[in-house]
């Protein structure tokens, strides 16, 4: 086996994945419960993986030193359209992926982005693309995110952008893909080779809601879910997060289990 596929196979070695994403203040600032992401982030012991930025790696560290912790998946690029009112679609390099490895990195993020203008999608594009050969020369996962320009919580629902911007993911090199849950998600799985993870965008009214919403996603033959407000903005992030991974990895009813 490749160590792309080594680490793959750690990150579904218990079943479908459950990511927890914690790298929202890299573009929403300090935010609901996350605060202090050192002194938190032990609450979410039991995912499978744990996204955050690179410079928050080195702070949480100890975190991920113990033999029974989640993988490390590390953003290595930004984008403009993170936030409000930012509208051209930049994308630029936080980390090159050497870096990230060297800061404990199992995995890496880097986003996808189409639609602001011509010049920054050819750009995007080319990023996406650098950063796939660095990941192939070192043998680290790369997990290709695709949301659309005005991001996941003002998604209108166009199923057809969706799909090219995964297709595209996969075409230029990404061994793993997380992007937004339209309908038929079933779909979107068959027409790319590689795994794809639903994320669970904004907090959700109820932990039912989101519960409720991840069985939907597993129903749907997504590989796992990525979930972050609806995680550690929860009145008990442990608490969901263990519900969380029995509905996608047991498939346990979520009204069983709040």
């Amino acid at each position: 086996m490749t160590g792309k596929e080594i680490r793959l196979a750690k990150l579904f070695s218990r079943g479908k994945a459950v990511v927890v994403a914690l790298d929202h203040g890299g573009y929403m600032g300090t935010i609901k419960g996350l605060e202090d992401l050192p002194g938190k982030i032990s609450s979410y012991k039991r995912a499978d993986a744990v996204l955050i930025n690179p410079n928050m790696a080195k702070h949480c560290g100890k975190f991920f030193s113990s033999w029974d912790s989640p993988l490390l998946i590390i953003r290595v690029n930004w984008g403009s359209h993170y936030c409000e009112g930012f509208k051209k679609g930049y994308q630029r390099r936080m980390a090159t992926v050497r870096y990230a490895v060297n800061l404990g990195a199992d995995m890496v993020m880097a986003s996808l982005l189409l639609g602001g203008s011509e010049e920054a999608n050819t750009e995007n594009v080319t990023l996406l693309g650098e950063i796939y050969e660095e990941t192939e020369s070192l043998g680290v996962p790369l997990i290709g995110e695709y949301i659309p320009l005005e991001g996941i919580d003002r998604f209108k629902g166009r199923g057809s952008e969706i799909e090219l911007g995964v297709r595209m993911c996969a075409e230029i090199g990404s061994d793993l893909i997380k992007t937004i849950y339209i309908p038929e998600f079933s779909n979107l799985v068959k027409s790319v080779p590689i795994p794809i993870l639903a994320l669970g965008g904004a907090r959700m009214d109820t932990d039912l809601e989101a519960l409720k919403f991840a069985q939907k996603s597993i129903q749907e033959k997504a590989a796992g879910v990525v979930f972050g407000r609806n995680v550690f903005q929860a009145d008990n992030p442990e608490k969901f997060l263990d519900a969380l991974i029995k509905v996608v990895k047991e498939e346990c009813n979520p009204e069983e289990l709040v």
